[in-house]
């Protein structure tokens, strides 16, 4: 294709390092959709994250790393803190909110497991079915 007349080296550079991302995003992509493709393990947090320079991107035969997730050990006191909350929470807050969640952090004691690893099992843990 012969590039237009507003095309500039800009454009060459810009294009060279984010193309190896959305390549990974698009065989991603044809794989969630049964039509070819690999797993890439390639979310659209990984894409953005790969575009603009935040995470590396792997040579396209390798898929990115798996997320871990914690144990049942690891998450089991954050899901029941949780879980709980809701019994004493639940008639104020019937939903996850955004003030109920400032809430929980400060009463989310341990210093050992800080909130921001926690936070996603505690809404888990209130949002189940009592």
């Amino acid at each position: 294709m012969e590039k237009p007349t507003w095309w500039t080296d800009t454009h060459t550079s810009v294009w060279e390092h984010v193309k190896e991302a959305l390549r990974r995003d698009w065989e991603q992509t044809k794989h969630d959709l049964h039509a070819g493709g690999h797993e890439m393990n390639q979310t659209a947090s990984d894409t953005l994250s790969q575009t603009v320079g935040e995470a590396p991107i792997p040579p396209i035969e390798f898929a990115n790393r798996p997320t871990v997730v914690d144990t049942w050990e690891d998450a089991e006191m954050a899901i029941g803190f949780g879980y709980a909350a809701r019994s004493h929470y639940g008639d104020v807050y019937p939903t996850w909110s955004s003030e109920l969640a400032r809430k929980l952090k400060h009463d989310w004691r341990n210093d050992a497991r800080p909130w921001s690893k926690v936070a996603i099992y505690v809404r888990h843990g209130y949002e189940l079915r009592h």
